[in-house]
């Protein structure tokens, strides 16, 4: 289209146009804000009905102790023990009979039960002393006596003296101070000239 044979009409006619265009543009813009409104409630309301409505999880079941209450091993190994007398069982005997593992048979002997069984033989372990299933209780030890040292004062005068003249002789065979006042230490700048 040339400018010069562009009309006041048809410059009216593009104007008009162009308006209807910029209003249905913004009709677009404004139909898009309201979907994206639209979408969000929805997405809020799902999320909203998804947290009220969570699915049954049952409850985990607890596991099951192999070693029964809490501090009962011990009154079952020493059980086995007595039962057993003299000869002693074995820990893979003990560990059967308790559902337990070798291992922690062995670690309970090597820890809690040293006081109260006495091994028989390699692998093999019996109650110690009276045949009691409590342990014994133990009798208190007499303090004992502080030692001394075994050396009197003028002793320790005479060995302060030599160490003192021993000092001395050294000192004086270095050509040093005496004893009495220490040397100075440190660095010293020279003299400016």
């Amino acid at each position: 289209m040339d400018i010069k044979h562009i009309t006041s009409d048809s410059l009216r006619h593009l104007l008009s146009l162009t308006g209807k265009k910029e209003q249905l543009i913004k009709a677009v813009a404004d139909v898009e804000d309201e979907i994206a409104k639209a979408l969000k409630s929805a997405a809020t309301t799902t999320v909203e009905v998804a947290e009220a409505v969570t699915p049954f999880k049952p409850a985990k079941k607890a596991k099951k102790s192999k070693g029964g209450k809490s501090g009962g091993l011990k009154e079952r190994i020493l059980a086995l023990l007595e039962a057993a007398g003299d000869e002693g069982v074995r820990v893979k005997d003990i560990a059967a009979k308790l559902a337990s593992k070798p291992a922690n048979i062995s670690v309970w002997f090597s820890t809690t039960g040293k006081n109260i069984t006495t091994k028989v033989q390699p692998g093999r372990y019996a109650v110690k002393g009276p045949k009691k299933s409590a342990p014994a209780t133990k009798v208190a030890k007499p303090a004992k006596a502080k030692k001394k040292s075994g050396i009197s004062r003028a002793g320790r005068a005479r060995i302060a003296a030599a160490a003192k003249a021993r000092w001395a002789a050294h000192r004086a065979a270095k050509g040093s101070k005496p004893a009495g006042k220490p040397a100075k230490k440190g660095f010293k700048l020279p003299k400016k000239s």
